[in-house]
C-alpha cells in the first residue's frame, strides 16, 4: 500500500478550477515558468520527499538538479550568471516546490535571497561579484544569512555578536543560530551582521560582514533535529576570534541591519508563496483520500461533513495565493509593500497551518503516518508562522501602518 500523492501533471484542471489561476498577476512567461516547475516537482521533487523528510537527509543531487534549472539565481543581476526575474518567477518557484516539499523550497528561498542580498550590498564591488555570485547562482556556491541570534529571537535587532577593528582587519565573536544551508556540501559564505562602535539610542550600530565559513576561528555546530523542514539544512554558527580583512565589510558602516531588512522586506512574500503551495499540496492529497475511500457505504467525499471540510482546505489555499501575488505583483510594479507583505505573510501562513489540521484531520489514523503528504506538510506548516517574522511580528507591523502605537 502506497500513502505518497500522485504527481501532479502540468495541466491539472482542478487548480483552475480552485482558484489556482490569477489571471491579473501573470505574464505568458510566467506561466510557462509555473508550468516548468510542476513538471520538474513531479518528475523529481516528489518521489523521494516523504524518504528524505523521515530520514533528515539534505540530498545534494537534487539541489544539483534543482540548479541546473536556475532557481538560485533567478534574482541575481544576468551579468553575474543570473536570470534577474521578478519576485513572482520566486514565488512561483518556492510555491510549486512547497506542494510536494517544503523542505527543497526553503533551501531554494534562502540561497535565491541571500544571492539577491550579496548583489545589493556590494553593488558597488563588481570584482566580489565576479568572483562570488556566478557559483552562488549555480547553486555550486551556497551563501547563508547569520542574523538571528540565541537571545534575539523576535528582536532581530538585539545583536551581541561583536565586529572591532584590529589594524586594518576586523574580528569577530559571537553566535547565530538557525542558519539554514550554512552545513551543505555547497555552503561557503555567511552574510553575518554584527555589532560595531558604541551604543547609539541604546543599542550599537550594526553592520554586514561577509565572512567565509573556512575561516579559522567559524565552528559549523551540529545539525538541529527539526520537527518541520526536515530535510533542509539548519545549524548554528559560533565565532571565536575570527579574523577577516576590511574588505569583508558589505554597505556602509553601521547601516548593515538597516540595509539588510529594508532590502528584504520583499522576502516575506515567497514564505507567503510556500504557505500557499502547502495548502495547495494539502487539498491534492486530501482530494485524493477522499474520493479513494469509502465510508458507510459511499464516497467519503459524498459525506457533507468532510466535503465542506476539503471546501475549506481550498478556500484557505485559493486566499493564501490571491494575498501572496497581490503583493508580489504591486512590488514588481514598484508599489510600496510593507504592510501589503505583512499581510499576506500571516494570512497566507496561518491560512496553511489551518489547511495541514484539517487534512490531517480527514485522513485520520492516516494523518499521522510519516509517510503521507499531509503529515508532512502539517510538520512543514508550523514553521511558516515563525519564520521571516512571526505573526505576532507582522500583527505589529499591520497594526503600526493604521497608526496605533504598538
Amino acid at each position: 500500500m502506497t500513502t505518497t500523492t500522485t504527481a501532479r501533471a502540468a495541466g491539472d484542471s482542478t487548480l483552475a478550477r480552485l482558484g489556482y489561476e490569477v489571471p491579473w498577476a501573470f505574464d505568458q512567461h510566467h506561466l510557462d515558468w509555473a508550468a516548468t516547475m510542476r513538471t520538474f516537482c513531479a518528475e523529481f521533487v516528489e518521489p523521494g520527499a516523504a524518504e528524505r523528510s523521515i530520514a533528515s537527509r539534505f540530498d545534494p543531487d537534487l539541489v544539483r538538479r534543482a540548479g541546473q534549472l536556475g532557481v538560485f539565481g533567478l534574482l541575481a543581476p544576468e551579468e553575474y550568471g543570473g536570470a534577474g526575474a521578478d519576485v513572482r518567477t520566486h514565488c512561483i518557484t518556492v510555491e510549486e516546490l512547497a506542494t510536494v516539499d517544503s523542505s527543497l523550497a526553503v533551501t531554494v528561498h534562502v540561497q535565491a535571497i541571500c544571492v539577491a542580498l550579496l548583489a545589493h550590498l556590494a553593488k558597488d564591488r563588481p570584482e566580489l561579484l565576479r568572483e562570488i555570485l556566478p557559483g552562488a547562482a549555480s547553486g555550486e556556491v551556497f551563501v547563508s544569512i547569520g542574523l538571528t541570534e540565541p537571545s534575539g529571537g523576535s528582536d532581530a535587532g538585539n545583536i551581541a555578536t561583536v565586529a572591532r577593528q584590529d589594524g586594518g582587519d576586523w574580528v569577530i565573536d559571537g553566535a547565530k543560530q538557525f542558519i539554514t544551508n550554512s552545513g551543505t556540501p555547497f555552503s561557503r559564505y555567511v552574510i553575518l551582521l554584527a555589532a560595531v562602535g558604541e551604543n547609539v539610542g541604546g543599542r550599537p550600530p550594526v553592520s554586514a560582514f561577509l565572512v567565509p565559513l573556512d575561516a579559522p576561528g567559524v565552528t559549523v555546530g551540529k545539525a538541529y533535529p527539526k520537527a518541520g523542514w526536515r530535510s533542509s539544512d539548519t545549524h548554528p554558527l559560533f565565532f571565536d576570534g575570527v579574523r577577516v580583512p576590511a574588505d569583508a565589510l558589505l554597505s556602509e558602516p553601521g547601516r548593515g541591519y538597516r540595509d539588510v531588512l529594508e532590502f528584504l522586506t520583499w522576502a516575506r512574500l515567497p514564505i507567503a508563496a510556500m504557505s500557499a503551495g502547502l495548502a495547495r499540496g494539502c487539498l491534492h492529497d486530501t482530494l485524493r483520500f477522499v474520493t479513494g475511500r469509502q465510508s458507510f457505504g459511499r464516497p467519503l467525499g459524498a459525506h457533507q461533513g468532510v466535503a465542506f471540510q476539503v471546501a475549506q482546505i481550498a478556500a484557505l489555499a485559493s486566499t493564501a495565493r490571491t494575498m501572496t501575488y497581490d503583493g508580489a505583483w504591486k512590488f514588481d510594479h514598484g508599489y510600496p509593500i510593507r504592510e501589503t507583505a505583512a499581510i499576506a505573510k500571516l494570512v497566507a501562513s496561518e491560512a496553511a497551518v489551518e489547511a495541514a489540521a484539517t487534512a490531517t484531520q480527514v485522513q485520520g489514523g492516516y494523518g499521522f503516518i510519516e509517510e503521507t503528504a499531509s503529515t508532512r506538510h502539517h510538520q512543514d506548516a508550523r514553521i511558516l508562522t515563525i519564520g521571516e517574522g512571526t505573526s505576532e511580528v507582522q500583527r505589529m507591523l499591520i497594526a503600526r501602518s493604521l497608526g496605533l502605537s504598538v
